[in-house]
């Protein structure tokens, strides 16, 4: 005898709405909740012929939302901020930081970044050869006597910014003691 339709395949029907079930406590049950990170700030693609002056931030403050068993997941270097530079010239620039230059795992939505602008300034990159200089420090023992000190090489090859590249005078040694105890 065959059930009417509505009782036909009751089975299969119980079984569906046990796992509709299911997915809507799995679901349901991960609350929303948001939090604040500071969250590493890498620079990528610095055109060759320009170097950077002084230091950007390192560090980088985020607002992230998502489902706490997400958030409480996230590990070292599970979200990072990054920042393109290859349109950088040479002067200051301000660089807008927006959500979407932030890399988050799935399930995570960035809500703010702070700070939202980042100002870097540039120089042409320069190359000089400046002389290596010893530093030495101390006084030879007793019997000894202190003949001409010498470094191999004795110019180095120096390449930074412009700026400070022209005031370099000298390359220094690490220190270098005269008299050994």
């Amino acid at each position: 005898m065959k059930l009417p339709w509505p009782f036909g395949h009751l089975g299969l029907k119980t079984l569906s709405v046990g796992i509709a079930v299911l997915l809507w406590v799995f679901v349901s049950g991960d609350e929303t909740v948001e939090r604040g990170l500071r969250v590493p700030l890498e620079l990528q693609q610095l055109p060759g012929g320009i170097e950077m002056v002084g230091e950007a931030p390192s560090l980088i403050d985020v607002r992230v939302r998502g489902g706490s068993s997400a958030l409480s997941q996230l590990g070292p270097g599970d979200i990072v901020a990054q920042l393109d530079l290859k349109a950088a010239r040479v002067g200051r620039r301000l660089y807008q930081m927006t959500p979407e230059q932030v890399r988050v795992p799935n399930g995570v939505q960035v809500v703010q970044v702070s700070p939202p602008t980042i100002a870097l300034s540039f120089e042409p990159s320069l190359t000089r050869l400046v002389p290596v200089v010893p530093d030495v420090e101390g006084d030879p023992l007793p019997g000894y006597v202190l003949g001409k000190t010498t470094v191999t090489p004795e110019q180095v090859e120096v390449v930074g910014p412009e700026g400070a590249v022209r005031k370099g005078t000298e390359a220094m040694t690490e220190t270098v003691s005269r008299s050994e105890e």
